[in-house]
């Protein structure tokens, strides 16, 4: 049970974001993809400065209760991330898809990956039933807010500028442990959708074969990325800002012009 709650809770971890993201961007709809990955990283932002703001905190082991794999949660416990993820996750997914046999196993993954934490005691039941509210409320306004600005067809230029001072503002009030890295990909990932939309105009659909292609080559360009820059710019919170916003550019226009360029789009 202990290594089957690992396995579990790591359904809810930060790799799997970063590989399960680009990959349905990349590979299966960009709009879809896209749209998940600015709520998802809002959710990620509302979970760390709630955290911090009611600083609550973890389960401590005692004689007769364990935590298993503390390393899997840190910082506070109120709301559980890997609970609100999930339900951010999984949901907003769900509601792209649209198939009643989805909306089962996006329920089961997120009720899975809640009791995780319970078992591994790293979260109290009330982070995990927290982090589910407040991801279901996200996944409800997330959806209205997606179909709203679609209608609304705002300029290039509006998108751009939206994308680099609304980040900027939520930076200014809460900037603390990781949100240096949402808050960079909140402004990338836009800036980079408005120049593919731009300038590139690809098809995410491809070959199976192709479609391995363009992951390997996608990650490896943002591990390019994220990595060399970490080793150029200077070790302070904006800088790291700037580091992982010119990855999420990458992630939505790099490497899509990158795939056209190598003739892996069917457009």
């Amino acid at each position: 049970m202990d290594a089957l709650a690992y396995i579990v809770t790591n359904l809810g971890s930060e790799l799997f974001y970063t590989i399960a993201l680009p990959i349905i961007y990349w590979a299966w709809s960009k709009r879809t993809g896209y749209r998940l990955g600015i709520i998802f990283l809002l959710s990620m932002w509302l979970n760390s400065a709630v955290k911090y703001a009611l600083a609550i905190p973890r389960p401590s082991p005692t004689g007769t209760v364990r935590v298993i794999h503390p390393e899997t949660g840190g910082g506070y416990a109120f709301p559980s991330g890997h609970a609100q993820g999930s339900t951010t996750f999984w949901g907003y997914l769900a509601t792209e898809v649209r198939k009643k046999w989805f909306w089962v196993v996006a329920s089961l993954v997120v009720i899975l990956v809640s009791l995780s934490r319970i078992y591994l005691n790293v979260h109290w039941p009330s982070d995990v039933a927290g982090g589910i509210v407040i991801g279901v409320a996200l996944v409800v306004l997330g959806s209205f807010g997606g179909r709203l600005l679609e209608r609304l067809r705002l300029p290039a230029y509006v998108r751009i500028a939206g994308a680099v001072v609304a980040p900027l503002v939520l930076y200014s009030i809460h900037h603390t442990g990781d949100v240096h890295m949402l808050v960079g990909l909140l402004i990338g990932l836009p800036i980079g959708r408005v120049l593919e939309e731009s300038l590139v105009g690809w098809d995410e659909k491809a070959p199976l074969l192709v479609q391995v292609a363009k992951v390997l080559l996608g990650m490896a360009g943002f591990l390019v990325v994220r990595m060399g820059l970490k080793a150029v710019l200077p070790d302070l919170g904006l800088m790291h800002v700037l580091r992982y916003a010119v990855a999420g550019i990458w992630v939505s226009f790099g490497a899509p012009w990158a795939f056209k360029a190598l003739g892996w789009s069917q457009k």
